[in-house]
């Protein structure tokens, strides 16, 4: 089969299998992590030497070939690394697998542990930290599809794997405080939130009772939906004008489902349970408790000798790269954005570096063409495609226009091969010599014109400012308008 028609089907097919084995890989991680390290690896390679036969086949650069392979490298090497550590940390919290307390999920409710089905299940720990009893839950929606085949099918097509992180309190009727989607419109328009609600939500069990709706006559009602088994009771939880302010204050409550049901004040979250989502989760847990008084039942008692800071709480258990996220989250709760994970943090970073670095690369060599501080050498044309268009048998439709040619710089010869030719002045002939531009940033693109380097200035600012707001948001983020 010719190449020009096979690849960008190869290019299409390489991408989509290493979309399959990433999503692969995140249903094994946690639980098996060889066969997620596996997968991670064969995810990378593919995007390796799928990018390595675009840029190469495709546009005619020559890119190392050891960059490729160590991308895979890294990423099978962290995807270990993450199984390791997740497989390990519960028993390095001196924790039980069999609860004293608390629920468990069980085809989106929240029941006691004997009516609990095993088959979603996953993990399950209970400790002590800081006076108070901790229980983490990793479950899967539709584990068991008897009498419920689209739920399993639905669990299936988004990966329906949550954390219900609990913490022990005191028996109090039932309350569910769940966040609004599209709370902030029209004043703020906020997608990335309102799909992280939805995730959320989608897979937080309820309490087995009866609930009714119930509002506090504020502004409050705006952002969260209450639903309760005893009005009273949510009167005078929310009544208390704390709870309503840190609710309200605290990002973190914005995008996640709280209850409280059977002696458990519980939130859940999309994605595997990990020790970094266990101490952050059930610290506001544990805040959100320490706030609340009942008449029957003193919540503060319950976090009276807890310290609840940050640093307190985790205790030295802050995750990878915690000095540099401990002091940004803080600033981004400040200003009202929600706090990040590690992984949310590398991936946030990867992504910035990937569009500012070669899009710097691409404006300062178009700026030194432009300039005149590029050396200027005297291409000698051999070989010229014009690309057609219209006609019926046309072969190098959609190539551009090309050229092949030699030249002269510091006293080395130098062979050009399939030059696309983007300027709008006179198209080379074979045999004329012409001056370009030998830009001195890797990959040292030749610039034949102004034109052309203008045009490229353009295109190369473009993912500098796309990276740049994107870093700009993740590091130093402005309180959002009102």
């Amino acid at each position: 089969m010719d190449d020009q028609l096979a690849g960008p089907w190869l290019i299409a097919g390489g991408y989509t299998v290493a979309l399959a084995l990433l999503l692969l890989g995140g249903r094994f991680d946690g639980r098996r992590p060889t066969a997620a390290a596996v997968s991670y690896a064969l995810c990378g390679i593919l995007v390796s030497e799928t990018s390595l036969y675009w840029l190469s086949a495709g546009s005619g650069s020559a890119v190392p070939g050891w960059l490729w392979f160590a991308f895979p490298l890294i990423i099978a090497a962290l995807a270990a690394f993450r199984g390791y550590r997740q497989k390990t940390w519960t028993g390095r919290l001196d924790g039980v697998g069999e609860p004293s307390f608390g629920v468990l999920p069980r085809r989106g409710i929240a029941v006691g542990h004997a009516q609990a089905s095993p088959e979603s299940v996953v993990t399950v720990v209970e400790f002590g930290h800081h006076g108070h009893r901790l229980l983490g839950v990793e479950y899967r929606l539709g584990g068991s599809s008897d009498g419920f085949p689209e739920l399993a099918r639905t669990a299936d097509l988004i990966d329906g794997t949550y954390a219900l992180i609990q913490l022990r309190t005191p028996v109090v009727p039932s309350v569910v405080i769940t966040p609004v989607t599209g709370a902030f419109e029209p004043e703020r328009f906020t997608p990335l939130e309102d799909a992280r609600i939805t995730r959320n939500t989608i897979g937080a069990p309820k309490p087995d009772a009866l609930l009714q709706r119930f509002e506090t006559g504020t502004e409050f009602d705006r952002r969260f939906t209450v639903t309760t088994s005893d009005p009273k009771f949510a009167q005078a939880l929310l009544s208390t004008q704390g709870v309503r302010d840190l609710l309200d204050r605290d990002p973190w409550f914005r995008v996640r489902e709280v209850a409280f049901h059977g002696g458990s004040l519980w939130a859940a979250e999309a994605g595997t349970l990990t020790e970094e989502m266990m101490f952050a989760d059930s610290r506001r847990l544990a805040i959100l408790a320490s706030t609340v008084d009942w008449e029957d039942a003193d919540f503060r008692s319950v976090a009276k000798a807890s310290d609840t800071s940050d640093a307190g709480w985790l205790d030295g258990r802050r995750g990878p790269l915690a000095g540099l996220r401990g002091p940004l989250n803080r600033r981004r709760e400040a200003t009202g954005r929600q706090p990040l994970s590690s992984l949310s943090l590398v991936a946030r970073t990867v992504v910035a570096l990937a569009l500012v670095l070669p899009g710097l690369a691409l404006a300062v060599n178009s700026l030194t063409a432009l300039t005149g501080l590029a050396p200027v050498a005297r291409l000698t044309v051999t070989t010229t495609l014009l690309a057609e268009a219209g006609t019926s048998n046309c072969t190098s439709c959609g190539n551009g226009n090309l050229v092949d040619g030699t030249y002269e710089l510091d006293g080395e010869t130098h062979a050009v091969k399939d030059l696309r030719w983007m300027s709008f002045g006179t198209f080379p002939d074979r045999g004329d010599v012409v001056d370009i531009s030998v830009t001195p940033l890797w990959w040292h693109p030749l610039i034949e014109g102004k034109d052309t380097g203008f045009f490229l200035l353009l295109i190369g600012l473009a993912p500098v400012l796309a990276g740049t707001l994107l870093a700009k948001a993740t590091y130093a983020p402005r309180p959002r308008r009102v």
